[in-house]
């Protein structure tokens, strides 16, 4: 009878050109076994894992699914960028279709750890739909994976070069976060589907839009994306009405 656990000669750091990417940690390596089996590829196991009920709960699941575990510090050793990673979890890339909802839009983004960190928001408010707009960021980097928790999984992500490129496939009404902004968030009246454009920097953005949303706050522009955006997402979550400001418009 063949083993459950095996050997594998190579696995290297990621890179974007790969059909593949990794998750680091047994606890997020399970949730995209619960999320997504059918992209897991394997797993991988340090020998120094502790043989507790979340490691065995990833065993079981691995099992369930016929995913290959495989035991190799070396590669533990050679992906991980922390020291007490004891699982990585291998999964092909895939792309989901958005649905016909409110939609995020993050325009051009370039940070990964805000990237992720806004997934896991986005998640937490009960959105599923990101669009990226213009990225200069791999979604699928590990570092945007970590990052977001295991959320990444829960969501539906497509990338488009412009926002005209975006209007061509969706009418969602459009409402820009920019930095002289002329209603405030609490003032905003919408209709649904939305959406939410949330810039990395606001000078892209600003360009594009004269009119558009700001959170009241003496230093809004100082506000970190992080904080921006679960505000933005728990007021939505919470208080959307029926009305849309029909006068925000992309030049």
């Amino acid at each position: 009878m063949k083993s459950f656990f095996f050997t594998i000669r190579y696995m290297e750091k990621y890179a974007s050109s790969d059909s593949y990417s990794y998750i680091l940690g047994i606890s997020l390596t399970i949730e995209a076994l619960k999320k997504l089996p059918e992209r897991m590829l394997k797993v991988y196991v340090s020998s120094k894992a502790i043989k507790n009920e979340q490691y065995e709960k990833l065993i079981n699941l691995c099992k369930e699914y016929s995913i290959p575990v495989i035991e190799d510090d070396r590669v533990i050793d050679k992906l991980s960028v922390k020291e007490n990673c004891y699982g990585i979890g291998v999964f092909e890339k895939y792309q989901r279709e958005l649905t016909k909802d409110n939609h995020i839009l993050l325009y051009q983004f370039t940070d990964y750890g805000e990237l992720g960190t806004i997934m896991r928001s986005a998640v937490s408010f009960n959105f599923t739909n990101i669009i990226l707009i213009d990225s200069r960021i791999d979604y699928f980097d590990p570092k945007v994976v970590r990052a977001s928790m295991g959320s990444i999984f829960h969501l539906n992500i497509r990338e488009y070069k412009s926002i005209e490129d975006y209007k061509k496939d969706y009418d969602n009404h459009l409402i820009p976060f920019i930095s002289n902004g002329d209603t405030e968030l609490k003032e905003l009246n919408v209709i649904k589907p939305y959406g939410l454009i949330i810039p990395q920097v606001y000078d892209g953005l600003d360009k594009l839009f004269k009119k558009g949303a700001y959170i009241k706050h003496q230093n809004f522009k100082e506000i970190s994306l992080s904080s921006l955006s679960s505000v933005v997402f728990n007021h939505f979550y919470q208080n959307v009405n029926d009305k849309y400001i029909s006068d925000i418009k992309a030049d």
